[in-house]
């Protein structure tokens, strides 16, 4: 007990080392990205700081085993270089002794990413999708400002206003762009009345000293001056609970007959799996000769998991397309890969070698 208790502290604190600084740099750019469509007046900061926590959760799913995989290979490989692991061997704890805390440090951190993928991502993408449709909708109303362009690719329109009143009813400078089946219209006034809601659905503008041009694909272009000009555009509204694959709920996907339905239920199961899979990988991934430094296999380890995560995110692209039917190939011969390095098999090789050598003498 009191080497599984020095061994599950070993790789615990550079796991938490590790997770946080990649929560980190997550964390950064995600806020980096947000605050640019704040800047932009698409979201507002209590809007940023609620995606950021949302997007936090859906994170943890990736963040959290390679943090847990990279603190094992950190945690064991400092035991290499301090030759720990030899005095440990020559008291009897071999390779295999360590692998009883491994595993149950692992199983923990397996069974929490279990609960992320199943539970709290699809709720967590549902809430990010909901609060960006809600946005998207406001965005026309409470979040325009002066001298921007806003494109709403939806309705095929563009919007510029150039002064606004502080009640954002007095407009100055209008520039509406919009086409539909019939063509391009552009309207332009000087001056203008903003009202919200005038119709249930649709917003009204009235324009003073409007200028039109019509650009119709069949038939004559078409330019008039109006002394008043009222339009009616059509109000956003939010698109909440559309049907999204990454919001559904995992209990909704066993019978999943879409592919890219059944992608996603094998990806969230498989996640615990690999995360049990990465902390097998990391004991013999850690072994390195004394003095060469606990970062001596760090490259190669990073090497393993990115292409361990490219080779799973490629078999769920084709379950999507149809080329295949499951995902499960890639964790499969993972393990086979990994059990290839484990102490009896190695053993065995040793000795198939030897005797391959003293047949040959």
């Amino acid at each position: 007990m009191l080497v599984d208790r020095y061994l599950l502290r070993e790789v615990s604190v550079p796991f938490v080392g590790v997770s946080s600084a990649l929560l980190a740099i997550f964390l950064t750019y995600s806020v980096t990205a947000l605050l640019a469509k704040a800047s932009a007046g698409l979201l507002n900061p209590g809007e940023v700081a609620h995606l950021t926590f949302l997007k936090s959760i859906v994170a943890l799913e990736v963040l959290l085993p390679v943090g847990m995989y990279l603190g094992i290979i950190l945690g064991l490989g400092r035991l290499y270089s301090d030759s720990e692991v030899y005095a440990l061997q020559s008291a009897g704890i071999g390779e295999s002794r360590f692998l009883r805390p491994v595993i149950g440090f692992a199983a923990v951190i397996a069974i929490f990413i279990g609960f992320i993928s199943t539970v709290a991502r699809p709720w967590a993408y549902q809430q990010v999708y909901n609060l960006g449709a809600i946005a998207a909708a406001s965005s026309e109303l409470e979040r325009i400002k002066a001298g921007r362009f806003y494109v709403d690719e939806d309705a095929g329109r563009a919007v510029f206003i150039q002064g606004l009143s502080d009640d954002r009813q007095e407009l100055q400078g209008i520039f509406v762009r919009s086409r539909d089946d019939t063509g391009l219209q552009v309207v332009s006034s000087a001056t203008g009345r903003f009202e919200p809601y005038a119709k249930k659905n649709h917003h009204k503008i009235v324009l003073k000293d409007a200028s039109v041009y019509k650009k119709v694909d069949d038939g004559p272009n078409v330019l008039g001056q109006f002394k008043s000009l009222t339009l009616f555009l059509a109000a956003a509204t939010p698109a909440l609970n559309r049907h999204k694959v990454k919001a559904q709920s995992t209990f909704s996907l066993l019978n999943a007959k879409t592919p890219a339905d059944k992608a996603e239920f094998q990806w969230r199961l498989s996640t615990s799996v690999s995360t049990l899979l990465l902390a097998l990988a990391a004991v013999p991934l850690s072994r390195s000769l004394p003095r060469r430094g606990r970062y001596a296999k760090t490259m190669i380890a990073l090497l393993v998991y990115a292409l361990y995560l490219n080779f799973l995110m490629m078999a769920k692209t084709w379950v999507e397309q149809e080329k295949i039917g499951s995902i499960w190939w890639v964790p499969g011969l993972f393990a086979l890969l990994v059990m290839a390095f484990y102490e009896p098999w190695q053993i065995l090789i040793r000795r198939h070698k030897l005797k391959a050598q003293n047949v040959d003498h």
